[in-house]
């Protein structure tokens, strides 16, 4: 058998790393925290941030994609509807439209 195993690929030996404790609420607060300090300073830099993020609250600006492609799949979805609608509404009175015009 170990005669042919040189035509065989060896696969890497996978990383398995398991941490012991993880905080989810801690980590949230400490990014929370540190966006609140980043903008508090009195620096220009600090005053173009929190007018930047001002603005983005203002907007309705949503950095999450998956929000974003679910609100443009809802829209698609009633455009698509009206359209078989109109469509149907269409065919139903199609006799009726044809006498008008002849």
């Amino acid at each position: 058998m170990a005669l042919f195993n040189f035509l065989k690929n060896q696969k890497p030996v996978p990383f398995t790393y398991h941490p012991r404790f993880y905080d989810e609420r801690k980590e949230t607060f400490q990014e929370r925290l540190k966006k609140a300090q980043d903008l508090a300073g009195d620096d220009p830099e600090a005053l173009k941030r929190r007018i930047r993020s001002s603005l983005q609250k203002r907007s309705g600006y949503v950095p999450d994609r998956r929000y974003r492609s679910k609100q443009a799949a809802k829209s698609n979805m009633m455009v698509m509807a009206i359209l078989v609608i109109l469509i149907a509404i269409t065919f139903l009175y199609l006799p009726r439209i044809l006498q008008y015009l002849e």
